[in-house]
């Protein structure tokens, strides 16, 4: 089985694994109520804030499917399971739980165990990370009376998937969730729950445990504090500390604040529209797109869609650049393009070309209109050109504390 690519509708990939008979008929029961648990799961837990690859710590989500994956280890598990038509299964070989565990560590985004919790614990241990990067891991008990979260309780969604599975069984769900320290506002948990990019994670352990050891944190937003219910406790709203939270979609540093006292949030919220002409490589749209965010310090880990003309929804430089971006490539019509609201600058052979003066502009207001008012969509970058590519980007106010942002919209034209 192949990682899950997780774009826009995000897959869920979970593996439960059992040792004996009667775990073999406890893990039946869990996939029956995992069957029908999907999107519950899928939107309570967004396994792509957790950086696998390392290469970006952000990744977009919403809902999704749930596929879960039957795996038998032990000689009178299998046995049972071979005599058991009900669910398909796959064998673990006699001594491999170990390269299993590794592998599933890397493909898996949560980890059941069905069996004693030593077993759970020693097989994770050599692979366990951190919150941002391991796949959640709970283990149930042989008989189903009890399911207890091991590993990313709150990033990845552990505790959650927890008292999912123990309220499907009918089981205890052994989750910490109303201690003091829990009610506290975690950095992560924040991020997670809005969408928003951590640019620093070590920076962000830092803020959270300053949180838990009292000291206050300063909280800056680009898109201010209007919609918020309340400043989370512990947060301090445009007050400098010695530790400070910044909402903004700026890659550049906070006027007033060094670099290592103010961890930035990044909401995904910035749609890039893109000009090209036809045959135009990956290679100079990217360093087209790289140079127009950097002049205007925007930061490219905002972008949520890129977006073009529908004659260019075939064009490979385009597609390949949003797969780079692991971002959706959005067209439209020039009817679509020239019903968009606003002034747009115009030119004459564009608009014989294609049917529309602008396309990089218009582009991206369509593709940040999608679910949103017009007055909540704001040009960001007017059209730049570069060695025959023209970028420009839009963005959306983002919502109410609590809701997502970019990835939590649903988009359904996706090419």
């Amino acid at each position: 089985m192949e990682k899950s690519d997780l774009g826009r509708e995000s897959i869920m990939n979970i593996s439960l694994i059992c040792f004996t008979r009667d775990g073999f008929e406890t893990m039946k029961r869990i996939n029956d109520t995992l069957s029908g648990a999907s999107e519950a799961f899928a939107n309570a837990s967004c396994p792509e804030h957790r950086d696998r690859s390392a290469k970006t710590e952000d990744r977009s989500c919403e809902g999704g499917t749930l596929y879960q994956f039957l795996w038998i280890a032990g000689r009178y598990a299998l046995q049972l399971a071979a005599t058991d038509a009900g669910v398909p299964y796959q064998a673990v070989p006699e001594g491999g739980l170990s390269e299993w565990t590794k592998e599933a560590f890397l493909r898996d985004d949560a980890l059941i165990f069905v069996g004693a919790c030593g077993i759970a614990v020693r097989s994770i241990a050599p692979y366990v990370r951190d919150k941002f990067q391991d796949p959640a891991v709970v283990c149930v008990d042989e008989a189903g009376q009890f399911v207890i979260p091991l590993l990313s309780g709150h990033v990845g969604g552990a505790n959650r998937l927890a008292e999912m599975v123990a309220s499907g069984i009918g089981a205890v769900p052994v989750v910490t969730t109303a201690t003091d320290v829990e009610k506290k506002f975690a950095v992560d948990v924040f991020a997670k729950d809005h969408g928003f990019v951590i640019t620093d994670r070590k920076l962000a352990k830092e803020i959270s445990a300053d949180i838990l050891a009292g000291e206050p944190v300063g909280v800056f937003s680009d898109f201010g504090f209007s919609a918020w219910k309340k400043i989370p406790e512990g947060l301090f709203e445009d007050r400098i500390c010695k530790r400070n939270l910044w909402i903004t979609v700026s890659g550049k540093e906070k006027k007033g604040i060094p670099e290592n006292r103010v961890l930035r949030l990044i909401p995904r919220c910035v749609a890039l529209g893109i000009g090209c002409k036809r045959g135009t490589p990956v290679e100079k749209i990217r360093t087209a797109v790289e140079s127009a965010m950097e002049r205007n310090g925007i930061d490219l880990r905002s972008v949520f869609a890129a977006a073009s003309i529908d004659i260019k929804k075939q064009e490979q430089g385009l597609i390949e650049f949003a797969k780079e971006l692991q971002v959706p490539f959005l067209t439209f019509s020039s009817e679509e393009l020239n019903g968009q609201p606003g002034d747009f600058p115009e030119s004459e052979f564009v608009q014989k070309t294609t049917g529309t003066g602008n396309v990089c502009e218009r582009s991206a207001v369509a593709a940040c209109r999608l679910g949103v008012r017009a007055s909540e969509c704001r040009i960001l970058i007017h059209k730049e050109a570069e060695d025959g590519v023209t970028v420009a980007a839009a963005y959306y106010m983002i919502g109410k504390s609590g809701e997502k942002c970019g990835s939590g919209r649903k988009i359904e034209r996706i090419e």
